[in-house]
This record gives C-alpha cells, structure tokens and sequence, in this order.
C-alpha cells in the first residue's frame, strides 16, 4: 500500500482575554462550514512562521506576531495525512476582515466542544481544554 501524502498546515492559536479565535470555513471550502483554527499551508522554503504570518494576513487581514511553535500533530484523512501545526500568535494590529471564512468568533476553550471543527482540530481543541483547566 502506498503512503498517503503528508501535507504540512500551520494554524493559529490565538487567545485573548481567556477566548480562543476560530473561523468557519466557507461552503466553497473544502470541509465546508466546519470550524477550525485557521492557517494554511506552508510553502517550500518557507518556515512555519512565515507561513503563519502570511496566511493571517491573506485571510483576514491581520498582522499577528508568533509566540511559540508547539509540536504538531497528525490526522489521516483518506486521501491525505495532515500534519497539523499549532502556532500561538498575538495579534499585533489590523481590523479582522473575512476574506475567505464564513465567520469567526471568540470562544472559551470550554465552549470550544459546542463548535463542528475538522477532525484535524479536535487535537487541538482537547489540549486547549486540558490545559485552560490546569490553569
């Protein structure tokens, strides 16, 4: 059997005032009207930083400065593996426009379990959790 492939995706973890920023995809996205915490891939040469950068400021016209690169994880799809890569960012300055989500908000990791995210995010949303209550 034939490896699938891996497909390298940096997302920001963007907390304020104990809330989480998240956007829902559009329904021309792929996985449609899902939640995540939003990124995008990294391109050849470029770190998972720039990438970052990069891809807030595409998306929603943010500019965020990254705190810290966590370990990444994981997630087979069927046709691909997604090796997810959780960036804690700030946001520095810019107005949030939605260029290509259908929304975003500002949710506690809590109620993070009340939002449909992408299998590839759930990781995510239950170590958020986990660590908001270890606080």
């Amino acid at each position: 059997m034939t490896p699938l492939p891996t497909i390298a995706v940096v997302c920001a973890v963007i907390k304020e005032n104990n809330s989480y920023f998240i956007a829902q995809r559009s329904a021309r996205m792929k996985m449609p009207l899902k939640w995540e915490f939003p990124g995008g891939k990294v391109e050849q040469g470029e770190s998972n930083a720039h990438a970052i950068i990069r891809e807030m400021r595409e998306e929603f016209d943010i500019d965020i400065e990254v705190v810290e690169e966590h370990p990444y994880y994981l997630h087979d799809y069927p046709t691909f593996t997604l090796k997810l890569i959780p960036v804690e960012a700030a946001i520095k300055g810019g107005e949030i426009i939605l260029k290509e989500h259908a929304a975003y908000k500002w949710v506690t990791a809590s109620d993070l379990f009340s939002y449909d995210f992408s299998e590839g995010d759930i990781k995510i949303v239950k170590a958020l959790n986990k660590r908001d209550r270890a606080l």
